[in-house]
């Protein structure tokens, strides 16, 4: 009955089914142990969109990811990150009740400042990757309510931290459950349960003025993507074009720190946090009530038919100064499962396996961009440079892609850290470690390929 009546709406045209399949096969050389040198990442999506009514749009994008990991160093083991799982990116209703108001219930992306690498102002979805910002789909469970007008737009939306998950696939919200999990009765994994609700309101307004996009954001949080309790926060989006340049800049402005430091007997002596119970990190600005801000300003200039150059500048006041920076990377050297662990964010939802993940340890970062499609006309070059300012470390992210036909996409891209400036960041025996310099790989090749339907 079910498949009667999707053949019954696509004969009518308001079932729309699109997706891919794609194959990301990685070879890296690796330095720590627990890092694969080869990976291999198969994954299968469908996006469906459903529209039974001129005021109601249903959406779905779910991928199935298979995920294997081999030649490890320090020895072959299951490695958590590298299992297969189900990511629901986005699953919701859209309904345009009347002319100027809609209501949006379901997981859906939802971002409001004018980044392209970072958005400080984001205060709902999980982190997309700087390299390749565009490649982050998953979006956080809400309900929006949104006014909206030519030149005037008010929206406000609450969101929900999936507090379980399995596979991908979340079993609980806002509140943890009642029982523990039967790994934490057997004893193999820390009860992480509270009794708070896990939460965020954010309301934007939306103007059009002298032919800049304003928006003023206002977000109310309650240990949803970060330590914080009971946080208000403000931010601001601005973005104006003048001819072939945009420009733009968002900024978040709130107290305190939800900042890690790492306990200095953890970095001095590893074991003893393993197995006496001695607080890896603490967060000892939490409460604190000293002005902080995440900010970010750029441009983008578009060359050509579409070719695009973008340089961004990102402050993150969350950032650590060079002695702090120094004990978690110190730790990270002496025991990376150890330093993951104290410096993993608290974000609801990890979203899709990125190719790149970045913890902004420290404060000054710059982005450079450079994009130039339909080169021969199926080619693609594009590059990246992430810069750590405070010790000069980069991540380069050099890429071709290749379209032989319309349905098929190859590409190539080749991710190299620098260490950056020696005596700028930590030395360990003979060797100098920056920011982009203490991953797991000193070098990875990917190749991609991606056929669409």
């Amino acid at each position: 009955m079910n498949t009667l009546i999707l053949l019954l709406l696509s004969q009518t045209s308001i079932v729309t089914t699109t997706g891919y399949v794609d194959s990301r096969t990685t070879g890296a050389w690796t330095q720590f142990d627990g890092a694969p040198a080869l990976t291999e990442l198969g994954e299968a999506n469908v996006q469906v969109k459903l529209t039974p009514h001129e005021k109601a749009t249903f959406f779905a994008d779910a991928s199935l990811f298979w995920q294997g990991a081999w030649f490890i160093q320090g020895g072959e083991k299951d490695l958590a990150q590298y299992r297969p799982q189900v990511v629901l990116s986005e699953f919701y209703a859209d309904l345009p009740l009347q002319d100027h108001f809609r209501l949006l219930v379901g997981k859906k992306r939802i971002v409001w400042g004018a980044g392209l690498s970072f958005n400080p102002t984001d205060m709902l979805n999980p982190a997309k990757d700087p390299t390749d910002p565009t490649f982050q789909r998953a979006g956080a469970w809400l309900a929006e309510a949104e006014w909206g007008f030519e030149k005037v737009a008010l929206s406000a939306v609450v969101a929900g931290k999936a507090t379980r998950q399995y596979a991908g696939l979340p079993t609980a919200l806002v509140v943890y459950p009642e029982n523990p999990t039967a790994e934490v009765v057997r004893g193999i994994a820390t009860d992480d349960r509270d009794d708070e609700a896990h939460f965020v309101f954010t309301s934007r307004l939306y103007l059009l003025l002298q032919d800049i996009d304003i928006n003023l954001i206002y977000g109310y949080s309650n240990l949803y993507n970060d330590a914080f309790k009971n946080k208000s926060r403000v931010g601001l989006s601005l973005s104006r074009v003048f001819g072939d340049f945009e420009v733009h800049g968002e900024a978040l402005l709130y107290s305190g720190s939800a900042r890690v430091e790492a306990n200095e007997s953890c970095v001095s002596e590893p074991a003893q946090c393993l197995f006496r119970g001695i607080p890896v990190i603490s967060r000892p600005h939490l409460n604190e009530d000293f002005l902080n801000t995440r900010a970010l300003v750029g441009f983008r200039y578009q060359f050509g038919e579409s070719g695009i150059f973008a340089a961004e500048y990102y402050f993150n006041g969350e950032g650590q100064d060079a002695a702090g920076f120094r004990r978690l990377a110190t730790l990270s050297l002496r025991n990376p499962a150890l330093a993951q662990q104290a410096i993993a964010g608290g974000a609801s939802d990890p979203g899709t396996p990125q190719k790149f993940s970045l913890e902004a340890l420290r404060r000054h970062y710059l982005v450079l961009q450079f994009s130039r499609p339909q080169l021969w006309d199926d080619w693609t070059i594009s590059a990246t440079a992430l810069v750590g300012l405070e010790d000069l470390s980069m991540q380069l992210v050099p890429q071709v892609q290749w379209m032989p036909k319309e349905w098929l996409q190859l590409t190539v891209a080749v991710y190299v850290p620098f260490a950056g400036v020696q005596g700028w960041g930590v030395q360990v025996g003979e060797t100098d470690y920056g920011q982009f310099s203490l991953s797991p790989f000193k070098t990875r090749v990917l190749v991609q390929a991606r056929a669409f339907f």
